[in-house]
This record gives structure tokens, sequence and C-alpha cells, in this order.
């Protein structure tokens, strides 16, 4: 049945190169590394390596990819990843799967742990994250900082986006937070609390100056959060675009998803999947089934895993034709 469910999701989603289960020339290798910021934070370096792949338990997780693992000679193009937010601050460890995914494919993803910071600082943390693997032996002579990707998931799409060239527009923001109470996963819905500064406010949420933008080759949006980038502050924006959205996502598409693909100027690749937001997020672990249900549950008839197996490899596909 499963395999049914793979087949019907890779139809909907377009065609693939790659069939479900395929061999792929590697293992995944996965490190932690800790970065010396003003507020530290820790970063997960996934990369290909040709060891032999033992999952890594850390708390509640299963991290499928042997820690500390040799990296596989070669030189491999950069993904980097930035999580979703939430209340919670998020954790890259809700996509490690993909991340896994793309390793053993032969790309190398930087995803830090945004933790607690504000939106305006966590672009600022993914280029101290890159930096500081590029400046650890273990990796820099095996990666190709030319072949520059991002990927995002949810808040972690305005990073990305940001990244990219695009330039917040926080004014509109407090215009349309003002005039949709109700949007709590557009407004009010970001560590912090609020995905913008309060009415009267003129900066963004965070501390950190905005950092310029890196010299991305390729970027993939799952599930955009991008009501703070109107037409005029994606023009930069012109790198290839692959956008994911939920059927069902309650993040409201017309201020997101919708309007970044009419707004971006260069048509972007754009894909719907079943289910709701959380569809990107790995299957949880059983601890978490019953404490998170918003993250873990899916409507009737939603398989997250075949789901997961169509997206991966439409992932990989984009970023192996543009990096």
């Amino acid at each position: 049945m499963r395999a049914l469910l793979v087949g019907a999701i890779l139809l909907l989603l377009g065609p693939v190169t790659g069939a479900v289960g395929e061999t792929t020339p590697f293992n995944a290798g996965v490190a932690r590394l800790s970065v010396a910021a003003a507020t530290p934070f820790d970063v997960l370096v996934w990369y290909p390596t040709q060891a032999e792949e033992v999952p890594w338990q850390t708390g509640d997780f299963s991290i499928p990819a042997s820690h500390d693992a040799a990296m596989a000679p070669g030189h491999f193009p950069i993904v980097l990843l930035s999580h979703g937010g939430g209340l919670t601050g998020g954790t890259p460890l809700i996509l490690r799967e993909l991340s896994a995914d793309l390793a053993r494919r032969g790309f190398l993803v930087v995803a830090p742990f945004h933790g607690k910071a504000g939106l305006k600082a966590r672009p600022g943390q993914v280029k101290l994250a890159l930096d500081d693997v590029l400046a650890d032996s273990r990796f820099a002579s095996n990666v190709d900082p030319r072949r520059l990707g991002m990927l995002g998931f949810s808040l972690g799409t305005a990073v990305t986006l940001e990244l990219a060239g695009a330039v917040p527009n926080v004014a509109h923001l407090v215009s349309y937070c003002a005039a949709h109470p109700d949007d709590i996963m557009s407004c009010g819905h970001a560590p912090d609390g609020k995905n913008g500064p309060a009415p009267g406010q003129t900066l963004p949420v965070g501390t950190a100056s905005a950092p310029s933008p890196l010299p991305l080759k390729a970027i993939v949006l799952l599930d955009p959060y991008a009501v703070l980038f109107q037409q005029h502050e994606l023009t930069a924006v012109t790198m290839p675009v692959l956008v994911f959205r939920p059927k069902e996502s309650e993040l409201p598409g017309e201020a997101n998803a919708f309007s970044l693909v009419a707004a971006l100027p260069q048509p972007p690749q754009f894909q719907t999947v079943p289910g709701r937001h959380f569809i990107f997020t790995d299957v949880c672990p059983a601890p978490l089934q019953s404490s998170a249900p918003e993250v873990c549950q899916d409507p009737d008839g939603v398989d997250r895993a075949a789901v997961h197996a169509a997206v991966e490899t439409q992932i990989a596909r984009f970023f192996d034709d543009n990096l």
C-alpha cells in the first residue's frame, strides 16, 4: 500500500528522477559543532561518508547518520538549512531525514539550532555557521563553496529569502497583522510570540544587524512564510526557486506562498503536497506523538513518510540541476 501511495504522490509532484528505495552513492555522516557567537549556538553538519551508517541517538531523536564519521573524498556542494520557528524556537532535528538524504546524495548540509533567536538574528546565525564549517579541517577541503544552495521551512523560508537578497518589509507586516488579527501563523507564531514588531515599532524583531546576502545558486522553500516580502523587496531573488505548499496548510496561502510565487522576478517551480503545515517535519518519535499532536498528526489518508520520499527526490534533483 505504501508503495502505491509513494507512486501517487510522485505523480502529483510531477516527473522526478530516481525511484524510492534507489541506491544512493554515500552513507550519511553527522557532526555537531558549537559556534562561539555573542549568543552561542550549535550546528548540525550532515555530509557524505563511506563509513558504515550507524544511527546516533540524541534525546528523543534517532539521527539516521554516523556521528563524527570521516567525510568521503570529493568536492561537494553545500546546502544551508534554516528550520521553522514557532513558540518553542524550533530545531533542525525535525528535518533530520531530509538532511540525511541530501548527505547520502553527495551534499553537505549546514543546519544551525536557532533556539529562541528572533527572525532578524537568524540570517546572521546561518552565515556564522557556514564560516565555521568552511574553517573546519574536517570539511574545508571536501566542499565547494561556489556551489551553495539553501533550504528553509516555515519561518526558515524568510531567513532563506533574506539571504537570497530579499528585503523584509516590516511596515507591510504590521499593516497586514493589524488587518488580520486571526492569522496567528503569520503574525504571532515566532519564538517571541510575534513575527514582526508591534504597531508603532519601526524595526524587525531581534537585535543583530542584517547580514549581506549570500551567493546562493538555488533555494528551496517548504510552506513559505513570505508575508514580509512584497514584489519590490524580492527583485534580487533571481536564482532558481522551488516552492512546496501543503494543500491544507494553516499558513494562509494568499498572504504567503501564492503571493510569493506571483511576485518573484523569475517564475519558480511550484508544487503542492497532501497534508498540513507540519507535513514536512519528520515522523514523530513515540514520546512526541501525544504531546505535540499539531505537529505529529496528519489528516486521514495522508502518509507522511510517503510524502517525504517524494519530496526528498524532488529536492535532490533540483539541487543537482542548479548547484
